[in-house]
């Protein structure tokens, strides 16, 4: 299965998410290839660390840019998963790669700057569904507040935004802003493999719900 991890808009984690979803499907017995598909690197840098530090389960990191749908439909042959970390951006990444993956995960904050960029996402979704009419496109809030009091308006607001894109399915999961997730990327690790039951929590509702 070839799932992407992306959106046009920087900061959203999109890498945060990519990462924690290779190393749970991983923890769970799967074989995962994790493709950074964005120039920054970031998850390479990140798998760096985890080589080094010879930390277990294994995954398999490749680098592609520009053109990656060969790319992905040859390692959708040879793993149970391939997850694909992609620029935040209008990237050549995303669209080639959204023609022949399974599903996209698309993190967005309940910022405004942050949902204004779903009316272009919906735009590429139509190009890509013309190739790839089976895709799924679920909507992940990130980075949300951790207030109580704040959170379940912030929540409604969110849905309100996304419920008028047909093509954008909105998840129950919900990541939340903790220092856990910043603190884990310079370890080579993923918030499973921290003591912070409220972020795995969070991660392993997502697998259950997308996976």
């Amino acid at each position: 299965m070839i799932t992407i991890i992306g959106c046009n808009k920087g900061g959203a984690a999109k890498t945060t998410t990519a990462i924690n979803v290779a190393i749970g499907l991983a923890i769970r017995g799967e074989e995962v290839c994790l493709v950074d598909a964005d120039v920054q690197r970031s998850a390479s840098r990140w798998y760096a660390e985890r080589e080094q530090a010879q930390i277990l389960p294994t995954i398999t990191l490749i680098e592609k840019r520009d053109n990656i749908s060969q790319t992905l439909k040859s390692l959708d042959q040879k793993y149970a998963h391939v997850i694909v970390d992609v620029a935040g951006r209008n990237s050549r990444e995303l669209i080639t790669g959204g023609t022949v993956a399974h599903q996209i995960i698309a993190p967005h904050q309940c910022s405004q700057l942050d949902l204004d960029t779903l009316i272009e996402l919906q735009q590429q979704l139509q190009s890509m569904k013309d190739l790839n009419p089976e895709l799924k496109v679920y909507c992940y809030q990130s980075m949300a507040t951790t207030n109580p009091i704040l959170r379940g308006n912030e929540r409604v607001e969110f849905l309100e935004f996304v419920k008028v894109f047909e093509d954008l399915i909105p998840l129950n999961s919900v990541a939340c802003y903790r220092k856990v997730y910043r603190d884990v990327m310079s370890e080579g690790k993923s918030v499973l493999e921290t003591c912070n039951e409220n972020a795995k929590t969070e991660v392993t509702s997502l697998l259950d719900e997308v996976f």
